[in-house]
């Protein structure tokens, strides 16, 4: 059975009036903050850092990028839904639900047997898996997937814009929408405004007492401490007397640390490897990553109208070279007629593959 190798090097590139955002957990324990992060506070949701060297600017720098997780992520998403629409009005159970979207759930004990002729066997009848892997479980063994998605990475070093905002009351805002509230809700309005204002000012009062805490421990001030310590408990009781009433312990007028993005049009370079693919696999790489062009959305704050992109890549097969196009919304392009003959030839396949699929044939025997 004949094998092929796909390297796909090119761009990610946010749209034009799409900037590009996500959202990682920070380690409590990050190191060099002050040179990754020049803006913003602590509370400001973080582009991932990757010290990149550049040699015709900046030297070694700490540069933000898109991570690859997100980016395979998605595809893996799209080949899932494409899988989907073979399976005609059949449902699937969550096990193989987890199994296609995240690569199953790992569970506790030893990993399953290994037996080379039942993992090529599932490969056989899950392209998904094969592709992009899974992790051990109870029935098989942990399966390596043949697809390398890398980062998006920027060509040169830069400080990321963020994108701010404030939180408002509606009706502070536009007063005449108070004529929308009954009797009630009308006259509790201005408690509960200024009940918020009193939780603000409070935890303000409380964080500076805390600092205060800290110092007098550092010197040993024995009075100061007892004196702060008290304090920090009668405004903690009083702001959560405010919070009660104003329903919330944060100020609906509170600056919003708002989160950094990926501004648009800044292209990203990023390349995509399969190898030792079957040619159902490579055409499950094709459909997803035209399945993808219909909705291409990448990272957070998708409601804000972040995350489309539009992507380029030049690639090749076995040798067969040519451009693929990914047009957010439309679709995607292929540019040489070699390298459209093959990949159509592996989307048929796929398509072929996929008749007549049934939940019990994508699990694990």
């Amino acid at each position: 059975m004949a094998s092929f190798n796909i390297v796909m090097t090119g761009t990610v590139t946010p749209h034009e009036a799409s900037p590009l955002a996500t959202a990682p957990i920070k380690p409590d324990r990050e190191v060099a903050t002050s040179e990754k992060y020049q803006q913003g506070d602590d509370k400001t949701a973080r582009l991932p850092r990757m010290a990149k060297y550049f040699q015709d600017t900046a030297g070694l720098a700490y540069t933000p990028y898109f991570p690859a997780a997100g980016i395979r992520g998605a595809l893996r998403r799209a080949a899932r839904d494409s899988i989907f629409t073979f399976m005609k009005d059949e449902k699937w159970g969550l096990e193989l639900h987890r199994l296609l979207t995240i690569g199953g759930v790992s569970t506790a004990g030893p990993e399953g047997s290994i037996n080379i002729s039942a993992i090529q066997a599932f490969r056989d009848r899950n392209p998904l898996i094969s592709l992009f892997g899974a992790t051990s479980g109870p029935n098989h063994p942990w399966i390596e997937g043949r697809l390398s998605v890398g980062h998006a990475i920027p060509s040169h070093a830069f400080v990321p814009p963020i994108v701010t905002g404030i939180r408002t009351d509606p009706v502070r805002r536009k007063p005449s929408e108070i004529t929308m509230l009954d009797e009630t809700s009308a006259a509790a309005l201005d408690d509960i405004c200024n009940a918020g204002r009193t939780v603000s000012r409070l935890k303000k009062q409380i964080e500076e007492c805390n600092a205060d805490i800290k110092k007098a421990r550092k010197h040993g001030d024995e009075a100061a401490l007892k004196e702060k310590t008290e304090l920090v408990e009668q405004l903690t009781g009083q702001m959560n007397r405010a919070s009660d009433l104003a329903g919330t312990s944060v100020s609906i007028q509170m600056p919003l640390s708002g989160y950094e993005i990926i501004p648009p049009l800044m292209p990203l370079n990023q390349r995509i490897v399969g190898q030792d693919l079957t040619l159902t696999e490579l055409g499950l790489l094709v459909v997803a990553l035209r399945r993808f062009a219909q909705k291409p959305l990448l990272g957070a704050h998708q409601a804000h109208g972040c995350g489309v992109v539009r992507c380029e890549w030049e690639t090749s097969v076995n040798g067969i070279k040519g451009t693929v196009t990914l047009e957010p919304f439309v679709d995607l392009f292929i540019q040489g007629d070699q390298l459209r003959a093959l990949l159509t030839e592996a989307e048929d396949q796929f398509k072929s593959s996929m008749e007549n699929c049934t939940e019990q044939a994508l699990l694990p025997a």
